[in-house]
């Protein structure tokens, strides 16, 4: 990847600015084509996860090294947290660390987490009673409760950036998103539904798509562990991924339609899309821990 000549961050092909700070790209990277998903790269890193559920904020500190207002943060949102990615041993002698200072510690493989990070993408589809029946780019597919492990869902944060004066630019001025992840037994990738690009078909319902995905997921879902921790975690923002919708919502993300205001502008949209599949990822790769034994290493 090439840095940013002002920022030092990694330039996006395809892209006429830098994401972070808007300082122009060069022409070579403007004009390249942009990057295709590829494999997850092999590692043998593993994440380091931690149960916050009991301990004070002051015990907290002094276990991980931490600031005292970091540690009550920290307390507030509870559950389990991302606490850093690691080499294999370095990973695993923190988590000996945290396990001798009292505290719950998890570690799964990057490798797993990376993976999972590509959901399969639900176009629509409709509930009959007792199964999801959904139509994906991959394929149809059918999603029943006994087949379901956990449920993650978040809200996705949506702001537009132009191409000056970055920091007094992130203002939200569009829809926040919304999205469910269902992790499945015996599969790695979990499937994913769009309130916003979900074709309901003869299904649809005079109630909004998100109210009437919930329902769905609610009962599918019945019984079935439930995090949306997501909601709590400060919002990472980056370009928006291309949602289902053709190749006018590709366009919209990318900020090649001619602006706000035709003057012609590339104003990109950011989300932090990215940040709910790899938090949801881990949380299955954590969940599928607990009810299938432990990942190997």
């Amino acid at each position: 990847m090439t840095p940013c000549p002002r920022c030092g961050r990694p330039l996006t092909a395809g892209l006429p600015r830098c994401v972070y700070c808007g300082a122009d790209a060069p022409l070579r990277i403007a004009a390249a084509t942009p990057e295709t998903v590829l494999e997850p790269t092999p590692t043998d890193r593993r994440l380091v996860l931690l149960r916050v559920e009991g301990p004070e904020p002051d015990a907290l500190a002094r276990a991980l090294g931490i600031a005292a207002a970091d540690a009550t943060h920290r307390v507030r949102r509870g559950g389990w947290q991302l606490l850093r990615i690691a080499a294999r041993d370095a990973a695993e002698e923190q988590a000996r660390r945290l396990g001798e200072a009292g505290l719950v510690a998890a570690l799964v493989a990057e490798a797993d987490v990376r993976m999972a990070s590509r959901p399969v993408v639900a176009l629509g589809g409709e509930w009959t009673a007792r199964e999801l029946s959904l139509r994906t780019g991959e394929g149809p597919l059918q999603v029943e409760t006994s087949a379901l492990m956990l449920v993650v869902q978040g809200p996705i944060v949506r702001e537009y950036q132009t191409s000056q004066e970055v920091k007094r630019s992130r203002t939200a001025t569009l829809e926040e998103g919304y999205r469910f992840h269902l992790h499945r037994h015996g599969e790695v990738r979990p499937v994913e539904l769009d309130p916003g690009a979900f074709d309901f078909g003869a299904a649809a319902s005079a109630a909004s798509s998100l109210l009437q995905l919930s329902s769905w997921v609610q009962e599918l879902g019945e019984g079935v562990s439930l995090d949306d921790g997501f909601r709590r975690l400060p919002p990472e923002l980056g370009v928006a991924v291309a949602v289902a919708g053709g190749p006018l919502a590709a366009a919209d993300a990318l900020g090649v339609r001619g602006g706000r205001g035709g003057r012609g502008e590339a104003n990109l949209v950011l989300d932090n899309l990215r940040q709910f599949r790899f938090y949801s990822a881990w949380r299955g790769a954590l969940e599928r821990r607990a009810s299938e034994g432990p990942p190997s290493g």
